[in-house]
């Protein structure tokens, strides 16, 4: 069963991370691409949201990005901006977003993005063996999180611009390529993804504390 899936108290991965965006006035509709053999879907009850559109996705997470915005762009919706948010970080908070979504909304600027700085120590490792190549610099490096958000134009274009040869880890690196002016904004660090099965209870813990989860 892929992540998104798995179960919190009586809720999905998936559901909880879509929780925080419903609850905005200002989101016109979600789409989520999914792999074009998942059935898990159709079990959910968030199915019946007429804001909601499953598709099928492609091969990575960009080629399934570019998919969801194709479908918004051939849509009948008037929007002016793309949010783009993982589909397995169900803790991120509703004041992070909002935060981040009223600067941006006056700022210019062509992108924003939640994260936090580096406070770790962090080593260049050689690949081969493991041992440590150099210390980096941590000052001015972000980790970041999601959501981003981008002007609708301005991912578009992006997009139009990507050749098959190229891929990203994000679409921040998919715009920032052009130069754009993407901002990073704080936001909390119990915004996890979850990666390894014991990420599962750590995300539970989050949203007892938070308050979306009563057990």
């Amino acid at each position: 069963m892929p992540k998104q899936y798995s179960m919190i108290s009586d809720k999905t991965v998936l559901e909880l991370s879509l929780e925080p965006l419903l609850d905005f006035s200002e989101c016109l509709g979600i789409c989520i691409p999914i792999s074009s053999n998942d059935t898990f879907w159709k079990s959910l009850k968030i199915t019946d949201n007429p804001k909601i559109s499953f598709i099928e996705g492609g091969e990575t997470r960009l080629a399934s990005v570019k998919r969801a915005v194709n479908f918004w762009k051939k849509s009948s919706v008037v929007y002016e901006n793309v949010l783009i948010h993982d589909s397995v970080r169900p803790c991120v908070r509703s004041s992070d977003i909002r935060t981040m979504l009223e600067s941006f909304s006056t700022s210019g600027d062509h992108g924003a993005i939640l994260g936090s700085p580096v406070t770790d120590s962090l080593k260049e490792v050689i690949e081969v063996g493991g041992y440590i190549k150099k210390t980096v610099d941590r000052n001015n490096l972000w980790k970041v999180f999601t959501p981003q958000i981008f002007l609708k134009d301005v991912l578009e274009s992006a997009f139009e611009g990507l050749s098959k040869e190229q891929d990203f880890s994000d679409e921040s690196g998919l715009v920032e390529q052009s130069f754009r002016k993407i901002k990073t904004y704080n936001g909390s660090d119990d915004n996890i993804k979850i990666t390894y099965p014991e990420d599962m209870n750590l995300a539970k813990s989050i949203l007892m504390t938070q308050g979306r989860l009563t057990e």
